[in-house]
């Protein structure tokens, strides 16, 4: 009888044989990296493949292959690769010099261009990731209040450092409660004293986060929330909760900030204005750097003044290539071209996409779905309504490794994901390339139903 082993073997093989060139590869950088890369996130079993160059909303790879990217590095690629604006602009800035330390006219431009667009930001400051932005916008909240302790949502992600991965991963016998759950290293790294400083809140549950939010007042410096859990599933907050956080902690004296490194791009003014909630700091990234490295913490002046150089005791914050002319040049023409208009484009393309994967699913009475927000989307291997992390994880166990090898699947036909299924999509698609997307699950799932009939019986409608 065939087994699970024996489906995954397939794919494999399938997978090799099509990126052979690319596994050529994998086993120099292996030599170079361990595992053979430098980016947890962009790596996948058995291999992944090896980008040569890209343009438009299209990768070519070193095996030859023409792929559409439904990953766009992760969502930071609005306007996909290559963008004629975007090049001419870093072109003609690194003829200029790539990075002084030194202000410049340009981050000014930029500057004010994202006070204009975002509700919450009336000052801000660039740093180098998203992944910083959100530690300054913690290490601010603690001095502005005085308080230690940080309350984060069950399944959020806000960089690669402690505080910010405690409870990503909400394992079933880890987790605790839902009404209070624990506080949970995502790997060996993380240092006891962060787990005891860091309040696991539920996502979506207001009447539950209301309680621990009361309960803890007094020693939460801030409350930091995604509008969309990115890493676990594009699973949107309901604007109730959101509500209920920004309420709460004004009541209490407690700085909340908004995540939206990723979700920046959901409307012109960013889920902020999408759900009519404004926080008191907003962490950004990815599309306002136009491919290049960029975040940046924003808020009220009130809050800002932490970082100002004047004061006794200022927020430090030195960072080699913040606000970096190259990142600047990228980013204003960027967020230049960004309009309501081809917002509305992509809002359309990633709404057409997740009607499809239901439909196509359904079509082969396979349990699946698609969860998102505007151009943001993710597939889950159930049928089971997500409204956090821990029904987005119960769906990949309960998938095994299905969800993997559906993955290799869309990348053997032409399509690129991240290796959990999340798909977003750019102002370089058109309505043809989410309808080849639809086209290749339809045939993946085709091939793969035989398999998942026999080892996983369980994912069949």
């Amino acid at each position: 009888m065939a087994t699970s082993k024996d489906m995954k073997s397939q794919v494999y093989r399938d997978y090799q044989n099509w990126a052979a060139v690319s596994g050529t590869l994998i086993n120099e950088a292996r030599e170079v990296f361990p595992g053979g890369d430098t980016r947890m996130s962009a790596h996948f079993a058995p291999y992944p493949v090896f980008i040569e160059r890209a343009s438009g909303s299209r990768l070519y790879d070193a095996d030859g292959h023409e792929i559409i990217d439904f990953m766009n590095n992760f969502t930071s690629l609005i306007h996909g690769h290559a963008n004629p604006a975007v090049v001419a602009a870093v072109t003609e800035q690194m003829a200029r010099g790539s990075a002084y330390a030194a202000p410049t006219g340009s981050q000014v431009e930029l500057g004010q261009l994202i006070r204009e667009r975002i509700p919450g930001v009336e000052q801000l400051r660039f740093t180098s990731s998203g992944t910083e932005a959100t530690l300054m916008g913690l290490r601010a909240a603690r001095a502005f209040t005085g308080r230690q302790k940080i309350m984060k949502m069950e399944g959020g992600y806000h960089g690669s450092y402690e505080l910010a991965e405690v409870s990503l991963v909400p394992k079933p016998g880890d987790r605790g409660p839902l009404e209070r759950p624990n506080s949970v290293a995502v790997d060996a790294s993380i240092p006891d004293s962060v787990l005891a400083d860091t309040i696991v809140c539920p996502f979506n549950q207001p009447e539950l986060a209301a309680r621990l939010i009361r309960e803890h007042a007094h020693e939460l410096a801030a409350v930091i929330a995604e509008p969309v859990l990115g890493s676990m599933g594009m699973v949107p907050a309901t604007r109730e909760f959101l509500e209920m956080l920004r309420a709460e902690t004004a009541a209490a004296g407690i700085v909340f900030i908004l995540d939206e490194v990723i979700t920046l791009r959901t409307t012109f003014g960013g889920a902020q204005q999408h759900f009519g909630v404004t926080p008191d700091l907003t962490a950004m990234g990815k599309i306002i750097g136009g491919g290049l490295p960029i975040g940046a913490i924003g808020g009220s002046t009130e809050l800002m003044r932490m970082f100002h150089p004047d004061e006794p005791e200022p927020v430090m914050h030195a960072s080699t290539f913040s606000g970096n002319p190259l990142s600047m040049a990228a980013g204003g023409a960027a967020m230049q071209q960004l309009n309501p208009q081809n917002i509305e484009h992509i809002n359309s393309l990633g709404e057409h996409f997740r009607q499809g994967v239901a439909d196509t699913f359904s079509s082969h009475g396979i349990r699946g779905q698609a969860t998102g927000l505007g151009s943001l989307s993710n597939i889950h291997l159930t049928n089971t309504p997500i409204n956090d992390a821990r029904d987005s994880l119960d769906g990949v166990i309960a998938a095994g490794n299905i969800g993997s090898l559906l993955h290799l699947g869309m990348l053997r036909r032409g399509v690129a994901s991240a290796s959990r299924l999340m798909y977003c999509t750019s102002t370089a698609m058109q309505r043809a390339d989410v309808e080849f997307a639809i086209s290749a699950l339809d045939d993946t799932l085709r091939e793969m139903k035989p398999g998942i009939e026999r080892e996983r019986p369980a994912l069949l409608a």
